[in-house]
């Protein structure tokens, strides 16, 4: 049987959709629901929110450092054993894809529609 987390894992999925919320809904209530039609790129934001959030959480629940590791010590935070993992990887992992997210929403909200 496949999980897709084990330990606390479910909380990659969970920082992602949760800072989401929470970053849409007070930009929501500041500005107006016309702000992300002015402004999509700010969705990019809240994405590097989520991978920041993400990263913290899942070295606080690994017990790793929460320094973030040289290009060269990746492999070190990919073929490690953590108690907390996301269908495979560890937890603090799933930052490196929230940002790429970040990178082509901000990408995509800057392009003039």
């Amino acid at each position: 049987m496949v999980f897709w987390w084990t330990g606390r894992g479910y909380l990659a999925l969970l920082s992602l959709i949760g800072v989401f919320g929470v970053f849409g809904a007070l930009l929501t209530v500041m500005f107006g629901e016309q702000i992300f039609d002015t402004a999509p790129w700010l969705w990019a934001v809240g994405a590097v929110i989520a991978a920041v959030v993400n990263w913290v959480v899942g070295c606080r629940v690994n017990r790793r450092p929460v320094k973030v590791p040289r290009l060269g010590l990746w492999k070190n935070r990919l073929t490690y054993r953590p108690p907390n993992r996301f269908m495979g990887l560890p937890l603090e992992v799933w930052s490196a894809p929230m940002m790429l997210l970040a990178v082509v929403m901000l990408v995509l909200g800057l392009l003039p529609a």
